[in-house]
C-alpha cells in the first residue's frame, strides 16, 4: 500500500542487519583463531612425539647461526704435549707417485695420544690375622689400598678404579649399568655384571654419607643457590628429584614429597643465602631471600603474545619489554656510574608498579593470573639489579638437572629407595668434584679405601 514501508526500510531492520551482519564478520574471525590455535596444537602434539624435532626443516631459522669459531674468537687448538713416551722416524726419500729422488728435504713435528694396550692389573695381597686373647676375637691385618676385608670365597674383589669409573658413568653420566659392563669388557678386558657394579655403590654410598653431609654443609654457607625439581619414579611410586647448586657444590634429592619441606631439610633454618627458583608454589612460603627466574615469565608471555588480541595482548607486550630491558640493564653493570646504574634500576622498578596498576579495560582471565603472579612476588623479580652475584633466570638449576634427566630417560629411575639414596649421594659427589676441576675417581678411592667412614673434603683433593 502507498505510505507503508517495506520491511528493507525500516530503522530496526537495518540496525539488526548491520548487528547479524557484524556477528557473522566476528564469528568468522573466531574461526578462523580457533583453526589456527588447533593448527598449531595439533604441531606441537606432533612434535613432541618425534624424536628428531629440533632437526626438522620446520625448525630451521632462516639464517642460522654460521657453524664453527666466531669471528675474531681466540683459535683453540691442542698445545704440545708436556712429555713423550717414544719418538717415530718417518723417512721419505723418493716420491711415492714417481719413485723420483725428493730434493730440499725437510722434517716436520706430530703428536698424537692415545692408548696404550690396557690390561688390568692384579694384586694378591697376602693378609696376615691371628688371635687376639686379650680381645677374645681373631683380627687381620688391611692394606691402605683394599676396599674390603672379604677373604675366601669372596676373596676375589675388583678395585676402587674400576668401581668408580662405573659409579660416575652412571650417576653422573647416566650410561645404564650393562652398557657400562659391556664397555669395561671391550676396552679393558674386564668381566663384571650389573649387579658388582649395584652392590659395590650401596657400600661406597654407606662410606661416602659424611662426605654428603659435608657437601650439605658447604651448601648452606654458599651466598647464591639455584633450586629445581622434576618428576622421578621409586619402583611404582611418584617421587620427585630435587636439585640444589651454587656455583661449587651441587646436591641431589629424591623425595617422595614436592613441598616446602624438602628445601627447608636441604638448606635448614640458618640459611642466609639468596634462593633462585622459579614459579613453584612451593618456595613460595620459605622464609629466605629469594630470587625468582625472569626467564618464566618471559616464556609465559610469548606465550600469551601469540594467542592474545588487543589491549591484552599490548599489556603483555609490556612487561615482556620491561623484562628484557631489565636485564639486558644487569649486563651493562660495570659499564655505568653507580649513580647513573641506580637512577636506570629505579626507573624500572617504577614501571613495573605503573604495570601493575594499569590492567587496561575488562583484561582477560589470563592477564589477571598473570598479573597477580606478578604482584605476589613483587619483591624477587629484580634482586639480580641489587646482587650481581644473583643472576636473572634459574637456568643454572636446569642444567645441573638435565643429567639427571637423561639419566632417567636412557636407564629409567630407581627400583628401592635404597637405589634412590645411592643416587642422590654419588651424583651429588660426582657432580660438585666436575664443578671443582676435581676427579670423582680420586674421592671415591679415598673413601673406598678408608675402613672408618670420615668425611673427605673435596678441596683437599688434587687437581683445578
Amino acid at each position: 500500500m502507498a505510505g507503508e514501508q517495506t520491511t528493507g526500510d525500516c530503522p530496526g531492520c537495518r540496525r539488526l542487519g548491520r548487528e547479524n551482519a557484524h556477528l557473522k564478520a566476528r564469528l568468522a574471525e573466531v574461526e578462523r583463531q580457533v583453526a589456527d590455535l588447533q593448527r598449531r596444537l595439533d604441531e606441537q602434539q606432533r612434535a613432541g612425539q618425534r624424536q628428531a624435532t629440533p632437526f626438522g626443516r620446520r625448525h630451521h631459522k632462516a639464517k642460522p647461526k654460521r657453524p664453527g669459531r666466531a669471528k675474531g674468537h681466540a683459535a683453540a687448538q691442542r698445545g704440545r704435549p708436556e712429555h713423550i713416551d717414544q719418538v717415530v722416524d718417518v723417512p721419505l726419500e723418493v716420491c711415492p707417485t714417481c719413485q723420483t729422488p725428493l730434493e730440499d728435504p725437510a722434517v716436520h713435528e706430530q703428536w698424537q695420544i692415545d692408548l696404550p694396550p690396557i690390561h688390568p692389573q692384579v694384586t694378591q695381597f697376602n693378609i696376615q690375622s691371628g688371635y687376639c686373647p686379650r680381645c677374645q676375637r681373631r683380627v687381620q691385618g688391611r692394606d691402605r689400598r683394599q676396599t674390603s676385608d672379604a677373604v675366601g670365597a669372596a676373596g676375589t674383589q675388583i678395585g676402587p678404579g674400576l668401581l668408580s669409573m662405573g659409579a660416575e658413568l652412571k650417576h653422573r653420566l647416566g650410561v645404564p649399568y650393562r652398557k657400562i659392563c659391556d664397555f669395561l669388557a671391550t676396552y679393558l678386558d674386564v668381566e663384571l655384571c650389573p649387579a658388582t657394579l649395584v652392590r659395590a655403590e650401596q657400600r661406597l654410598a654407606a662410606v661416602a654419607l659424611p662426605s654428603y653431609e659435608l657437601l650439605l654443609d658447604v651448601l648452606r654457607r654458599c651466598h647464591v643457590v639455584h633450586a629445581d625439581e622434576t618428576g622421578w619414579r621409586i619402583a611404582q611410586v611418584n617421587a620427585w628429584l630435587w636439585v640444589f647448586s651454587s656455583q661449587t657444590v651441587t646436591v641431589y634429592a629424591i623425595e617422595f614429597s614436592r613441598g616446602h619441606e624438602v628445601p627447608e631439610a636441604i638448606l635448614g633454618p640458618e640459611f642466609a643465602g639468596v634462593l633462585v627458583v622459579d614459579g613453584l608454589k612451593s618456595y613460595d612460603v620459605l622464609a629466605y631471600q629469594k630470587g625468582r627466574c625472569v626467564g618464566h615469565v618471559l616464556r609465559r608471555t610469548n606465550h600469551l603474545a601469540e594467542t592474545l588480541r588487543g589491549i591484552d595482548q599490548y599489556y603483555v607486550e609490556e612487561l615482556q619489554v620491561l623484562l628484557r630491558e631489565a636485564i639486558a640493564l644487569a649486563k651493562r653493570r660495570e659499564q655505568l656510574t653507580e649513580r647513573g646504574y641506580g637512577r636506570r634500576v629505579q626507573q624500572v622498578e617504577e614501571r613495573l608498579d605503573l604495570w601493575l596498576v594499569w590492567h587496561g579495560a575488562e583484561p582477560g582471565e589470563a592477564v589477571q593470573r598473570l598479573a597477580r603472579h606478578v604482584a605476589a612476588h613483587r619483591e624477587e623479580w629484580f634482586r639480580f639489579l641489587y646482587d650481581p652475584e644473583v643472576p636473572a633466570t634459574n637456568n643454572h638449576a636446569e642444567r645441573m638437572l638435565r643429567p639427571a634427566v637423561i639419566c632417567r630417560k636412557i636407564g629409567g629411575c630407581n627400583k628401592s629407595l635404597l637405589g634412590a639414596v645411592v643416587h642422590g649421594v654419588l651424583a651429588s659427589l660426582a657432580v660438585s668434584c666436575k664443578q671443582q676441576g676435581k676427579r670423582f675417581m680420586d674421592l671415591a678411592r679415598a673413601v673406598f679405601c678408608t675402613p672408618i667412614p670420615q668425611a673427605i673434603p673435596l678441596e683437599g683433593l688434587p687437581g683445578g
